[in-house]
């Protein structure tokens, strides 16, 4: 893992604090994600669709085409989103019996091709994602709709330069019904982390700074998500998540690496957010909590860090 990764530990560390620091009297939630927050094993094993045995082939096939393109890492996560899809129970988390119920074979074998592996990578991986985001649009289940958005989010948003993407420990599990405007309030309590964190690594970079221009960019972004996320929460009526002052971080931004990892962490955390969004809306305000998740990939790969293989599951 790169060294500009935040780890677990600083993460939830930093949850820790930050839920400490909430005011009395409003939404308390943490702006970082702990690990298995608000998730647990399904209790039941799902059937095995004829969507599920699609996308173990799709996975499997993009592990192939990636290995041909030289790209290991990325082949490594699309064997890992295979096995999950195979296996009895796609949401029993890591510690799963990984034995597959589906066989994990590409669509086609490989041939010889005028295209080069990476161009036929990238063309399967934004077809894929094309699929997935039919299938997370239809779906009716908030677990399975985080699997289908996270599947389309790291197909539309994997990037084939820097670091490679990571599986790390963040496994599919149930995640429970919960109301949008619910979802919303522990998002909009992690993008007011990521402003602040935003606004104090600008404030520490030099102007020349490349880094400083990419936090300038997502800071602005994150002040219109902020904007958006209050108008729709006093449409229904609630109060949105201030503000907290003093936030406490999870690293000191003092140079370039450290606000990357202080960026990363707060990044993951809105990430998160935005996958919690996802699985409880539907329609319209799904496929924008969609299209936010894959900005976020995005800025996750300008930090110069790995992108998760699975966006949004903690």
């Amino acid at each position: 893992m790169s060294s500009a990764t935040p780890s677990r530990r600083t993460v939830m560390m930093a949850t820790l604090g930050l839920a400490a620091a909430s005011l009395s009297g409003c939404y308390r939630v943490s702006p970082l994600v702990g690990s298995g927050e608000d998730r647990r094993a399904s209790a039941t094993s799902p059937p095995v669709t004829a969507e599920r045995r699609s996308a173990v082939s799709t996975e499997a096939t993009l592990a192939q085409l990636a290995r041909a393109a030289g790209l290991a890492g990325i082949a490594a996560v699309h064997t890992g989103h295979a096995t999950v899809l195979a296996q009895v129970d796609p949401l029993a988390g890591r510690s799963a019996d990984t034995t597959p119920v589906i066989p994990v074979t590409p669509s086609s074998p490989a041939s010889p091709s005028t295209v080069s592996p990476l161009l036929q990578l990238t063309t399967a991986e934004r077809v894929a994602g094309r699929d997935y985001l039919e299938i997370a649009g239809r779906s009716d289940d908030p677990s399975w709709t985080l699997i289908w958005a996270s599947l389309t989010v790291f197909a539309n948003s994997v990037r084939f330069t820097g670091p490679a993407p990571e599986l790390g420990d963040a496994y599919p599990v149930t995640v429970p019904s919960e109301p949008l405007t619910a979802a919303r309030q522990v998002l909009l309590s992690r993008l007011n982390a990521l402003s602040t964190g935003l606004e104090w690594g600008v404030g520490r970079l030099s102007s020349t700074d490349p880094l400083h221009a990419t936090g300038v960019d997502r800071l602005r972004r994150v002040e219109y998500q902020k904007a958006s996320l209050r108008a729709s929460l006093r449409a229904a009526s609630a109060s949105p998540t201030p503000l907290q002052p003093g936030y406490p971080m999870p690293a000191t931004p003092s140079d370039a690496a450290s606000t990357r990892t202080l960026w990363s962490g707060l990044e993951r955390g809105a990430l998160a957010g935005w996958g919690r969004v996802t699985a409880a809306a539907d329609g319209a305000d799904r496929r924008a909590a969609m299209l936010a998740m894959s900005q976020s990939m995005v800025f996750l790969s300008y930090y110069g860090v790995p992108q998760p293989g699975w966006p949004g599951w903690v």
